[in-house]
């Protein structure tokens, strides 16, 4: 009894996983038509669902109820490093101002061709024979072959889990730094969400191995019952609301000023800064000047009040290209385009504070500030007290 509605429940969360991957990978397939370029991370993401249909339509078929055809029996495992492989460029899609594809990502194929290649003592054999529904000979040889094949097998996909996630983090604290250099406002833009969706498909992935591995070992499932249902479902529906709602957060332009791959990161305010502006052309005397003008523009026009204001909008108020503008905060002022903006902000809260009944939250949307939470926490970072402390100490 109890075995029947273990299969009853597996077999129920596999359908409504499978229908849930299926509705989101419509839907993309929609959203292809009314985005336009570059639409790299709907195509990661419709890999990735493919791939989990894939293998929701391979747990059907080879399960205790149904008989798939025999010479499909395992080359699914093949493709399942697809979902890291996946989600890696779902990640560099939503990091990077313009993403696309090189000759070097023909590197990916590789986890595929290891998959395959670990497979192979196994895949070679008739289908019958894989699905255990006829005898076969099979040597002592070939029977070490398959068995040190299944085990690197293994192996090769836990590197992968490790080598794309490691990199998938790395790209999202680079995003982090690169967005402070453009912005003056963070909110939609830091990609928390995300950072969240990477680690439950780790963690996701581990737990699927470990249970993988443990029923090999004659272990219990871990999935097994209603939570099997609730871990086939939750998981596509979950992934499917971010695949279809997620928009790259980085303009086009600022394709010129951020760096894009991790192992060529430009450097933080604490590394070389020329190493950074190397071709840039401008001399010292350039950077005082545009320094000076910067200063000069700021203080007349209060530009820092503008709750939009990014690194585009303000070289083009002082008439320099943006990557000039950058290298003049990096190199000249000492600080990135955020920290700068929000400063010269704090500076002006601090004024009205001394010198206005304004309230705080007024204060805090006059200087620029779209939350008082970010008004506040940037407030304490540059004085050490909240706003109303500041005001309880200085105000006459």
């Amino acid at each position: 009894m109890q075995i029947h509605q273990n299969l009853y429940w597996e077999h129920l969360g596999l359908a409504g996983a499978l229908a849930v991957s299926i509705f989101v990978l419509l839907g993309l397939i929609l959203r292809l038509q009314d985005t336009p370029p570059p639409r790299m991370h709907i195509w990661a993401m419709i890999a990735f669902f493919a791939v989990n249909i894939c293998d929701g339509l391979n747990a059907f078929a080879y399960s205790d109820t149904f008989n798939g055809p025999p010479a499909l029996h395992r080359w699914n495992d093949v493709i399942i490093p697809g979902f890291m492989v996946a989600l890696y460029f779902y990640v560099r899609a939503l990091t990077s101002a313009a993403p696309r594809l090189v000759r070097s990502d023909l590197i990916h194929v590789l986890p595929f061709l290891a998959g395959f290649l670990c497979l192979a003592p196994t895949l070679v054999l008739p289908g019958d024979v894989r699905l255990s529904l006829a005898g076969g000979v099979i040597t002592d040889g070939h029977r070490a072959a398959i068995d040190i094949g299944e085990t690197v097998f293994w192996i090769v996909w836990v590197l992968t889990l490790v080598v794309y996630g490691a990199i998938s983090v790395r790209r999202l604290i680079l995003h982090k730094r690169n967005i402070r250099d453009v912005f003056s406002d963070l909110e939609g833009k830091t990609l928390h969400w995300l950072d969240g969706l990477v680690a439950a498909i780790l963690i996701i992935a581990l737990i699927v191995i470990a249970d993988e591995v443990g029923q090999l070992l004659g272990r219990r499932p871990l999935r097994d019952g209603v939570w099997s249902m609730v871990f086939d479902v939750v998981m596509p529906m979950s992934f499917g609301i971010f695949a279809l709602r997620a928009n790259p957060p980085l303009p086009g332009w600022t394709e010129a000023v951020l760096a894009d791959e991790p192992d060529a990161r430009q450097p933080s305010v604490q590394d070389d800064p020329p190493s950074r502006y190397a071709r840039s052309g401008l001399t010292k005397a350039d950077i005082d000047r545009y320094a000076a003008r910067l200063e000069a523009r700021m203080a007349d026009g209060r530009l820092w009040r503008d709750h939009g204001l990014n690194l585009r909008g303000l070289a083009s108020e002082i008439s320099i290209p943006p990557i000039h503008l950058s290298e003049v905060l990096n190199t000249r002022v000492g600080m990135s385009f955020y920290d700068y903006v929000n400063q010269c902000r704090i500076r002006d809260a601090c004024d009205l504070l001394i010198n206005s009944n304004d309230t705080i939250i007024e204060i805090s949307e006059t200087v620029g500030f779209n939350a008082k939470s970010t008004f506040n926490t940037s407030f304490r970072k540059v004085t050490d007290q909240t706003p109303s402390q500041w005001r309880a100490m200085h105000k006459p």
